[in-house]
């Protein structure tokens, strides 16, 4: 009886853990896109001092094009933002475009040419079934473009299953990682504005999608130090540290007779004044210059119906979705004041929208004379051409 008794429980502890094992992997499908949001609050010292606190944003945005047993291949653009603190606003600072593969563990492959991602193979998945508590390491990658030379840093990471937990009908398995760089470059052929020394560490948690095989969430603590030699032959060091909060959405994709679609539905519910229009951007709404005095980016009273007709209209119908809004003026002047003028009034139209739409993927920029819509020799050209657009970002 005892015998029978003990077999019993082994077999039920062996079904337990069988049961509760999970395979982890990587599914792109084709035509869809993934939208990652990775937000961070960045504190920068020099010399162990606090020069400057801002936030830095990441949305990237990645097609697949081609899938296969063994990866998918993807393309998209990498959007870097910022937001000064005190800000309401993140204003666009620079973009990449990149095409790599990402196998089904979650290693890429990036042709050399391309910067981003500058992060590689985080969370690499084990290849093996893995129950709770469960570690696997795996080595990821860091593209540094500070310097004269993009530089990569390889290192290893280590990973454990934590749990499983059950949301919205799927199962989430939560993943925690960590990794530690230790570089010295003294001593060895570098450009003379490397550093001397690269220190590191990141701890984060990733939330990984089971039934839908991707990831869905990352949270991350994030230091690195680089040590540099100072005119007095002492070190110096600058200092980022970052708090990191990462959001993944899937879009499946939206075709040309969609997108016309709701082109022709917003245009019953948009007020007068305001153009819908759709590229390869989304769908853009375009304001012209009679929402500014001449030569201001002080919004006018008589402009604000039409602006919180728009924020309605994004609340009820868009609120997922990534809003830019762009300025633009014609090309009288000069470069730089067109420039600081588009930008400025790009900036109050975003401030207006912000607060009424709630929206937390909305930035603005700036483009000058650069992006004319119509012939500035012509006065009704020029006038066309000083406008705002607000883009609703479809694809």
């Amino acid at each position: 009886m005892k015998t029978s008794l003990a077999t019993l429980v082994l077999l039920v502890l062996c079904y337990s853990l069988q049961a509760f094992a999970v395979t982890l992997k990587w599914d792109f499908p084709n035509n869809e896109r993934l939208e990652i949001t990775r937000t961070a609050q960045v504190k920068f010292l020099v010399n162990d001092r606090a020069q400057n606190v801002y936030e830095e944003r990441n949305i990237i945005d990645l097609t697949c094009y081609d899938s296969t047993s063994e990866s998918s291949s993807v393309k998209g653009r990498f959007t870097v933002y910022h937001r000064d603190n005190g800000e309401e606003v993140f204003h666009q600072r620079e973009q990449y475009q990149s095409e790599f593969a990402i196998d089904r563990l979650g290693r890429f492959t990036v042709p050399k040419q391309y910067y981003m991602p500058n992060l590689r193979n985080v969370p690499t998945l084990p290849g093996k079934d893995v129950g709770r508590g469960d570690k696997w390491s795996a080595d990821a990658e860091l593209i540094l473009n500070n310097f004269s030379l993009p530089f990569k840093l390889t290192f290893p990471t280590e990973y454990q299953l934590t749990g499983i937990e059950k949301k919205k009908g799927s199962e989430i398995a939560v993943i925690n990682y960590a990794f530690l760089i230790d570089m010295n470059l003294s001593g060895g052929k570098y450009p003379p504005d490397f550093p001397l020394k690269i220190m590191g560490n990141n701890e984060g948690t990733v939330w990984w999608d089971i039934t839908q095989n991707r990831p869905v969430r990352m949270k991350e603590k994030y230091r690195i130090v680089f040590f540099f030699p100072t005119e007095t032959k002492k070190i110096g060091t600058n200092e980022f540290q970052m708090l990191i909060d990462t959001n993944m959405k899937m879009y499946k994709p939206v075709t040309r007779e969609q997108k016309e679609e709701e082109k022709r539905a917003l245009k019953q519910e948009i007020p007068d004044g305001v153009d819908v229009d759709s590229d390869k951007r989304g769908l853009v709404l375009r304001l012209g210059d009679v929402l500014f005095d001449f030569d201001s980016a002080k919004l006018r009273n008589d402009s604000r119906d039409k602006l919180d007709a728009i924020c309605h209209i994004l609340n009820k119908k868009y609120p997922d979705r990534e809003i830019i809004v762009e300025g633009h003026t014609d090309n009288i002047g000069g470069a730089d004041y067109n420039q600081g003028l588009s930008r400025d009034r790009a900036k109050s139209v975003a401030k207006y929208l912000k607060p009424r739409t709630g929206m937390d993927k909305l930035s603005y920029r700036g483009f000058g004379a650069d992006k004319p819509i119509a012939d500035n020799a012509t006065k009704e050209g020029r006038q066309k051409n000083r406008r705002v657009e607000i883009i609703i970002k479809l694809q």
